[in-house]
């Protein structure tokens, strides 16, 4: 409930009406909404993941190989001209505090690299497609929200005050020093629900695609709280803020009001957290030497291990997996029986086959006329139906399209189950981080 007093003590204030309760999106708990929630806990510190999710100008680069996802960025971004962001902050009387950012969700990066910086715009030949003509819409305005001290939600509205039909909203919270809970919900107005472990497969790719990046920026700014605090005790007039996002930031990019607002909000509060400042010089204690760090630095499959952050954290997500195994496990065993079979049944034409089945259902029927033995009569009748299916089934199609649909359902039971395991190696990272040509020209 908040992040500066302990749990019981925090419910007590809220119940009693000193301290608000935990903020909410208006539109979850709208009728007509639907919500898909996901979770994933990450070896980084809660501010720094933050700091990133409110920060639009990264996904444009960082996010580049995902799709829309690099437009949808630009629409929260700011040129600093014709498309300005609006920050407006609200307070209320028992500690709340929350700031909304706005902006024309229009195309801004994008709109300049292609009419300034591409080779186009430049004097090259390329020709350029006609474009068809379409109905302008009303701009809407990309808002971002803050809700202290730890709801971030964003979605593209008609007006300030209207509803969204489609959100991303954002709980981050602090579960130790240089670690944090992600807990993330898309809600929008779509007719049906995607399956949870879609959207669960999807956002691990997404947020895999950074991560890593931001393991070096989170070492780097607990350093220097760290030092801060070092700093501030050897003080002649310590004081209880800790200014390291304003002595050590530098913004430049107009999207940044809102980084801005809440690094301001992170030097005035973080030396209030509970156990923060111990836990933080303990591990700057434990690794620094010298003025340098000198812990290791993490693998990618620790960063990024999406079964120890996610999946075993997962209902879902274990179930699909459970599902997963199976499909695998029972394709292996009908291919390999079916090829067995295919060794011991010798392929029969179509006329004995029909004949051997034809007796037997013959002598089914004399059964009836002259009461021969049924044990005899049954187990001859089942030979050659059986027969008479094995024989179908070793034929050329027959087999080869089982076979193949036996190593299809393996394959994508096998892709499946991966995306809830690392995944992300560099290999990948290198072939990811190609797509930022297709959104910011290489001149």
């Amino acid at each position: 409930i908040s992040p500066f007093l302990p749990p019981l003590e925090a419910l007590a204030a809220t119940s009693e009406g000193s301290l608000s309760p935990p903020p909410r999106v208006p539109e979850i708990d709208m009728p007509e909404y639907k919500t898909q929630i996901a979770i994933r806990d990450f070896p980084i510190d809660w501010t720094v993941l933050m700091e990133n999710i409110m920060d639009p100008d990264h996904g444009y680069f960082a996010h580049s190989s995902s799709g829309s996802a690099p437009i949808g960025f630009d629409w929260y971004s700011s040129d600093g001209v014709e498309n300005k962001m609006e920050v407006k902050e609200e307070s209320s009387e028992n500690g709340g505090w929350k700031i909304v950012s706005s902006v024309n969700a229009v195309a801004k990066l994008a709109k300049y690299n292609n009419e300034v910086r591409s080779l186009d715009a430049k004097g090259s030949t390329t020709k350029k497609k006609k474009k068809k003509k379409t109905v302008e819409q009303p701009t809407k305005l990309a808002t971002s929200t803050f809700v202290a001290p730890s709801l971030i939600y964003l979605g593209r509205r008609d007006n300030s005050t209207a509803t969204s039909n489609f959100l991303t909203a954002f709980w981050v919270c602090p579960v130790g020093t240089g670690r944090s809970r992600f807990m993330s919900a898309a809600v929008s107005k779509l007719p049906v629900k995607v399956p949870r472990w879609i959207v669960h497969m999807q956002l691990n790719n997404f947020l895999d695609q950074d991560t890593f990046l931001l393991l070096g920026q989170h070492r780097a700014v607990l350093k220097r709280e760290a030092e801060g605090h070092l700093e501030n005790d050897s003080s002649a007039a310590p004081t209880t803020t800790n200014n390291v996002r304003k002595s050590t930031y530098v913004y430049r990019s107009p999207s940044e009001k809102l980084p801005v607002k809440l690094g301001q909000f992170f030097d005035s509060t973080l030396s209030r957290v509970p156990n923060r400042k111990e836990s933080l010089m303990a591990w700057y204690n434990r690794n620094n030497n010298e003025n340098k760090l000198f812990e290791p630095w993490p693998s990618r499959e620790t960063v990024l291990d999406r079964y120890e952050q996610h999946t075993k954290n997962c209902p879902d997500s274990q179930a699909l997996v459970s599902r997963c195994d199976r499909v695998m496990t029972r394709s292996k065993v009908l291919g390999w029986a079916l090829v067995l079979l295919k060794l011991v049944v010798k392929p029969q034409s179509s006329v004995e086959a029909a004949t051997a089945t034809a007796t037997g259902l013959f002598e089914l029927g004399s059964f009836a006329l002259g009461f021969r033995s049924v044990v005899s009569t049954l187990s001859s009748t089942l030979c050659a139906l059986a027969t008479s299916f094995a024989n179908r089934l070793v034929q050329t199609k027959p087999f080869f399209g089982i076979l193949a649909a036996l190593f299809v359902s393996h394959y994508i039971a096998a892709r499946i189950k991966r995306e809830f395991f690392f995944k992300f190696t560099d290999n990948i990272h290198h072939e990811d981080i190609k797509f930022i040509a297709n959104n910011w020209q290489d001149l």
